[in-house]
């Protein structure tokens, strides 16, 4: 098995997308290969110097992807997204592009952490990024809000 880690290219993103919906896939998170493209579209434009891809003996096996913003004590990598298909899961291929992406972001931008999002209520993939030494902050707490609510609640100020 060749892996070779690269830089991504719109020339990915079809193959990306279905390859994200498979890895991915939950029954509350109906993802399309539509919804997908364009959410790897908006990742690769917006931070195109750390978006990679694996590709294993040709194939796409996954990606990562992720953003740099400006904070009072430096440069924080944020959000991003990270996957492998599942038939090339548990071959080190995430944690390779991991490793990869922030020897290019330290080399980059200094960042002094990382900061993202994972699902509290599965092991996988909570229990592997804590291994890597991602731990919860307790202080924050993600909000959301379904924007019709939101716009009813403002009018009715």
């Amino acid at each position: 098995m060749m892996t070779i880690i690269r830089e991504m290219n719109s020339a990915d993103l079809g193959e990306l997308a279905t390859g994200y919906v498979q890895a991915v896939y939950r029954a509350d998170e109906p993802w399309t290969d539509e919804a997908a493209c364009a959410l790897l579209t908006d990742w690769l434009q917006r931070q195109p110097d750390l978006a990679f891809v694996a590709q294993v003996d040709g194939k796409l096996a996954g990606a990562i992807m992720v953003g740099i913003r400006p904070w009072w004590d430096g440069n924080h990598l944020v959000d991003g997204e990270l996957f492998v298909r599942p038939e090339y899961q548990r071959k080190g291929i995430a944690a390779e592009l991991m490793r990869v992406t922030i020897n290019t972001a330290i080399a980059k931008y200094k960042p002094v952490v990382w900061e993202t999002y994972t699902f509290r209520a599965q092991n996988f993939p909570l229990d592997w990024y804590q291994k890597l030494g991602f731990r919860e902050i307790n202080e924050w707490m993600m909000i959301r809000a379904e924007i019709k609510q939101l716009s009813d609640s403002l009018v009715q100020r």
